[in-house]
């Protein structure tokens, strides 16, 4: 696959990824970072944007935790958002009692910060609503 897309495809892809973190680490206050991600504080969860350049993808990964272990009852709960949900996915790590969601989001275009800061709240509320249905 990656040999099938041209050098200019794969050269505009990686700038993409590149414009979208840098934007990203201007905006918020990152808290830690390495070659493939950047991490923080965000609503009440700990936050992990990671991003691929092949595809390119900005994935969000919000958790949190429950305070208390994970039940059967979590799992199903979970199940039953993710038949639900379209921006992502729900899970339940019930040994580690922690919740998270993650999206995962095309570049296709140069991301704007209003854009992105949209994006993100669209799934922090959606992280939150599920955590809150959770957590009763």
């Amino acid at each position: 696959m990656e040999k099938l897309i041209h050098t200019n495809e794969r050269a505009r892809r990686r700038e993409l990824a590149s414009q979208t973190r840098t934007m990203i680490t201007r905006t918020l206050p990152v808290e830690d970072a390495d070659e493939s991600s950047i991490t923080l504080g965000y609503n009440d969860f700990y936050l992990q944007i990671a991003f691929t350049e092949l595809h390119p993808l900005m994935v969000v990964y919000l958790a949190r935790a429950l305070n208390r272990s994970g039940t059967r009852k979590d799992a199903q709960l979970a199940n039953d958002l993710n038949l639900k949900s379209v921006l992502g996915s729900h899970a339940v790590n019930a040994e580690a009692g922690c919740y998270s969601f993650r999206a995962a989001h095309w570049l296709d275009a140069e991301l704007t910060k209003e854009r992105f800061l949209e994006i993100l709240e669209r799934d922090a509320e959606e992280a939150g609503r599920a955590y809150h249905k959770l957590t009763g």
